[in-house]
């Protein structure tokens, strides 16, 4: 029996909808985000379940998790996903079902999902680049005090 599996990422909580072949939706739950809590959910799903989710603030974690877990996880770019975004009746537990209805229809408009290491080097290089942000702000708000005292 093929499951098919959509998650409504949030920064603290998430919307998990499992839908069965025939598109029934089966499960659809609002938990905490966390290992335990969406595991609680989709633990005892098969390996290799495919899981879409929008790409949202904070959705490395769900990747990480899926990936230790044998899920399959399929990331779909947010602004080429008209279904959800262009629905009359726009909630969470819908938002869930139909990344699931999608995921199992294959109409998914999925992105590119970047190995462990280059997300990685990309938060290192962003956290960098605030960094030195930070200091020519604070530099410059130095030399405006200096200026205005002469």
């Amino acid at each position: 029996m093929s499951v098919y599996v959509g998650i409504d990422v949030h920064r603290k909580r998430s919307q998990i909808a499992v839908l069965d072949q025939e598109g029934t939706v089966r499960i659809n739950r609002n938990v905490p985000n966390g290992v335990e809590t969406v595991l609680s959910v989709i633990g005892d799903l098969p390996i290799g379940t495919p899981v879409a989710f929008e790409a949202a603030y904070g959705w490395g974690w769900l990747v990480e998790l899926l990936e230790d877990y044998g899920y399959q996880p399929h990331l779909v770019h947010p602004l080429q996903c008209k279904a959800i975004a262009s629905a009359r009746l726009k909630n969470d537990k819908v938002d869930a079902a139909t990344l699931g209805r999608l995921l199992r229809a294959d109409l998914l408009p999925e992105a590119w999902i970047a190995p462990l290491w280059v997300r990685q080097q990309r938060a290192l290089l962003r956290h960098r680049f605030q960094l030195v942000r930070l200091r020519t702000l604070l530099r410059n708000r130095v030399h405006a005090v200096l200026a205005d005292l002469g």
